[in-house]
Parts: C-alpha cells; sequence; structure tokens
C-alpha cells in the first residue's frame, strides 16, 4: 500500500488581471436613434430600463447591421481582442513564460467553430511555448467563471509551481439579428410572435470584451474557493434560453443563428442563483453564513430586473456598495456573457480584505458560486 499522500487542495490566487474592450461603443440612446421607426414606444421603454448605457462591439457599423440590412465591418476580430487582454494582463503578472503550465481559452462566440479560441490564440501568440497544455472551455454561457476556477484549482493542486493563463472573450454583437421590421413588446404581440421581440433585444442587451486572467498557487492577490455549483435542476431548463441552429442536429442557418429566450429566465435564475449560494454557505469550509455578510457581492449582469431580484433574495440593497460592481459592469457594458463577472473583477477599485461571493450563472442551464477572500491590506487590480 502506497503511502503517499493526497496533495493539499490549491485555492486559485489571482495573480494578475487586464480587460481589452473592442474600441466601437455605441449608447442605448444613439442605438434607439438607429432604430427609430422600428420599435414601439413601450418596447423603447423596457430597453432604455434594461440598466445598459453602453455597449462595446467589434463592428465599426453595429447600429447599421442592426436596422440597415449592412453588411458587418469587423474592427478587430475576436481572437485579437482576446490576444490584446492576454498581453495586457501577462505583462502585468511580470511571469516568464516558461512558468505558464495552462492556457484556458474561454468563450460562447468565438471568432470560427474550429479552430478553437485558444488555438487560435497560440497562432498569434508565439511568445507562448508550442508544448504549453491548453485547454478549450467553450459554450458554457454565463456560467463560465465558476467551470474555470474549478479547472484551474485541479491543475494547480497538481502543479502548484505553475501558473494558468485565462481568456475570456465574447463577441456577441455580430450574432444579433438583424431588425428590419417593426417589434413591439412582449404584451403587445401574440405569443407565437414572441421571439421578434428576443431578438430586437438581443441587439440591445448584449456587448462584447475580453478578460485574461493568470492565477497561481500564491502571491499577494485574492483567492478563490470553495465553490458550489448547480445544472439543470429540471431536465427542461436546458431549453430556458438556446442557440439551436449551426450544430450537428441543424447544421444549416438561414441569415444569422436563432436565439431564443424563455419567459421564466428571470425566475429560474433567480431560483438557481440563490439555490447555489445556499449550497456554497452551508460547506464546511465556507467562512460566510449569509450573502449579507460578504463584503462583496459579484453577479453576473443578466440585466437590472434578475439583479434586483438578487439582490431581494440576498436581503442585500441595490444601492449597496457591496452589489455596485454588478450593476456598474451592467451599465457600462451590457451582457457581456462569461466576461460579465471577469470585468467586475478588473474594475479598478480598491477591494477591502475580508469575503466575497461570486455568483456566475446563465443559459444551458447553469450556475456556480464560489467565494472569494481578498488578503489583509485589501487588493487593487
Amino acid at each position: 500500500m502506497s503511502n503517499t499522500a493526497a496533495p493539499k487542495t490549491v485555492n486559485p490566487v489571482l495573480n494578475a488581471i487586464a480587460a481589452e474592450l473592442p474600441r466601437p461603443a455605441w449608447s442605448t440612446e444613439e442605438l434607439l436613434t438607429a432604430g427609430h421607426g422600428h420599435l414601439s414606444d413601450k418596447l423603447v421603454h423596457m430597453f432604455g430600463g434594461l440598466g445598459v448605457q453602453t455597449r462595446h462591439s467589434v463592428l465599426a457599423n453595429y447600429p447599421d447591421v442592426l436596422f440597415q440590412g449592412a453588411e458587418p465591418k469587423l474592427d478587430v476580430s475576436a481572437t485579437e481582442l482576446a490576444v490584446a487582454a492576454a498581453r495586457k494582463c501577462l505583462a502585468k503578472a511580470e511571469v516568464p513564460m516558461h512558468e505558464i503550465g495552462l492556457v484556458l481559452g474561454v468563450t460562447s462566440s468565438p471568432g470560427r467553430l474550429l479552430p478553437s479560441l485558444v488555438c487560435d490564440m497560440f497562432a498569434q501568440m508565439p511568445e507562448i511555448p508550442r508544448d504549453t497544455a491548453n485547454l478549450s472551455i467553450e459554450y458554457m454561457g454565463c456560467s463560465a467563471m465558476a467551470k474555470v476556477v474549478d479547472t484551474v484549482r485541479w491543475f494547480l493542486t497538481s502543479r502548484p509551481d505553475q501558473r494558468v493563463l485565462v481568456c475570456f472573450m465574447e463577441a456577441i454583437t455580430p450574432l444579433s439579428p438583424d431588425l428590419p421590421a417593426f417589434y413591439s413588446h412582449f404584451s403587445e404581440i401574440r405569443a407565437e410572435d414572441r421571439q421578434e421581440t428576443v431578438d430586437a433585444m438581443h441587439g440591445f442587451l448584449f456587448g462584447d470584451a475580453a478578460v485574461a486572467m493568470v492565477f497561481g498557487a500564491d502571491g499577494p492577490g485574492p483567492s478563490f474557493g470553495p465553490a458550489a455549483n448547480l445544472t439543470n435542476e429540471r431536465a427542461e431548463d436546458t431549453e430556458l434560453g438556446t442557440v439551436p441552429d449551426g450544430g450537428s442536429d441543424l447544421p444549416l442557418v438561414q441569415g444569422r443563428r436563432l436565439y431564443t429566450l424563455s419567459p421564466d429566465v428571470t425566475p429560474r435564475g433567480v431560483f438557481y442563483a440563490s439555490e447555489t449560494v445556499r449550497t456554497l454557505l452551508a460547506g464546511e469550509d465556507c467562512e460566510l453564513a449569509d450573502p449579507g455578510d460578504a463584503s462583496m457581492l459579484l453577479m453576473h449582469t443578466g440585466s437590472t430586473r434578475i439583479l434586483d431580484g438578487l439582490c431581494q433574495r440576498f436581503g442585500v440593497s441595490p444601492d449597496s456598495e457591496t452589489v455596485a460592481s454588478s450593476y456598474r459592469v451592467l451599465r457600462d457594458y451590457g451582457n457581456t456573457i462569461g466576461c460579465s463577472v471577469p470585468l467586475m473583477l478588473a474594475e479598478p477599485v480598491h477591494r477591502e480584505a475580508g469575503h466575497g461571493l461570486l455568483v456566475a450563472f446563465g443559459l444551458s442551464f447553469s450556475c456556480g458560486a464560489f467565494a472569494m477572500t481578498v488578503p489583509p491590506g485589501g487588493w487593487t487590480p
């Protein structure tokens, strides 16, 4: 019998983080002006209440693509955006490249289906040794951050002398359906026409971004862990939101891919987030007993309505500094899918020492919650 003890589980430590945004950006007012004559007054009011003031796009002509049927013109490619974030983060980390033992490419909207984002990054980053291990974490939607934390933990537990480079990238705006017709609020249409309003909302809710992180087994930054996960508590939850075409079942795509969204997303999203946090707090390794005790509560920015519902469920005021990052990221960048929680971490604000909670949830349907410990003296990205 072997006397070799199992390695001690490592809670990943954030060594460096950097965000990269596409140069083109449009306010909600600018998009509403571009869409004048295409949207009912009630729908205009709804879009004004999503909580999004600005979103960035990899497209140089996003409003014209939405409302004029213009051919999309890239200002920056999806992979170039990811590479820019990765290089900025590596420069901040000042880590020798030979210490990077694993590279993760994380996206639900890669520039192309194959090769993967991480392989395209390798092609554009000759500074990464060719024999570095790499892995794609793709199509996990808004819950990607929680999957990344678990993956990094597993790797660093076995190789604590190495580091992990992670790059989140989402380029959603090129996938938004064009809007040539007239669109109305959900309450103004027949149930069978609901998809038309979802198509219109897609163009206003989402934005593009990239965030890169370097993790290690130690360092002066915040550490992540423990974690809890919940996926498809009900089998039918997998259909709450889908992108059904473009895969092997429906390989032919007429125009842009279809994006469906159930009216049950908000209540089920609140359920998943609250249930996963409850499980996390009940664990013996968690330092927190109640969400209200967290020094920060970083929640995926689905919409103001979802954030307000979570604040009510967790007993935290929406005006509290504890949740301010969640609302700011939604306001300034829109829903950036897997980049939303990373953008909160990349905010140039000082985090006081203490224990926080991060909640990443979204379509598929999956949710992950994990704790974040900021060391004495605090931390600034």
